[in-house]
């Protein structure tokens, strides 16, 4: 099963500020954006499907972003996401961008999600098919969310892109 997934994404224009950067504020959305698309086009988790099937998702309730370098107008970007780590009632994604052709790294952000019932709009239990297939794509299953830091990852992060 694939971990880390990616795909590209150029720039647009409406999504940028007067100085032709994109908004801080897209990352995010560019972000969650690829993760959906990276997880239905990979055959892993279709997540409104999901939702339809068992009444629950996810809510993100807290994201740790950091911006490295500008994205620019009409630059093709990689998005990188992956699970780092899950427990019963909550994962943690990691997001990356890049332009591949600069070997640039762009931003990295964390994001925790919790699992929610959308009817009771209160966290549940993840159910064990769901939990098995997290065991599959994280990529430290059996690490506690709060021991992953930022820094430690942003130094991997940079490893791997060189």
């Amino acid at each position: 099963m694939i971990k880390t997934m990616k795909s590209e994404k150029r720039v647009n224009f409406e999504d940028c500020d007067p100085f032709s950067h994109l908004n801080n504020a897209n990352y995010i959305n560019y972000f969650l954006t690829a993760r959906e698309e990276q997880l239905r086009t990979n055959n892993v988790l279709n997540i409104f499907e999901h939702v339809k099937e068992t009444g629950n998702g996810w809510a993100v309730t807290a994201h740790n972003i950091l911006y490295l370098k500008p994205s620019l107008l009409g630059e093709e970007l990689e998005i990188w996401s992956r699970m780092l780590a899950f427990d019963t009632f909550r994962n943690l994604v990691e997001f990356v961008m890049l332009c591949p052709e600069k070997k640039q790294l762009k931003s990295v952000m964390h994001s925790q999600f919790a699992y929610i019932s959308i009817k009771k709009a209160k966290p549940v239990a993840v159910d064990k098919d769901t939990l098995g297939l997290f065991e599959q794509v994280a990529l430290f299953p059996d690490e506690n969310i709060s021991n992953i830091q930022m820094a430690d990852r942003l130094k991997q992060i940079k490893t791997e892109i060189i």
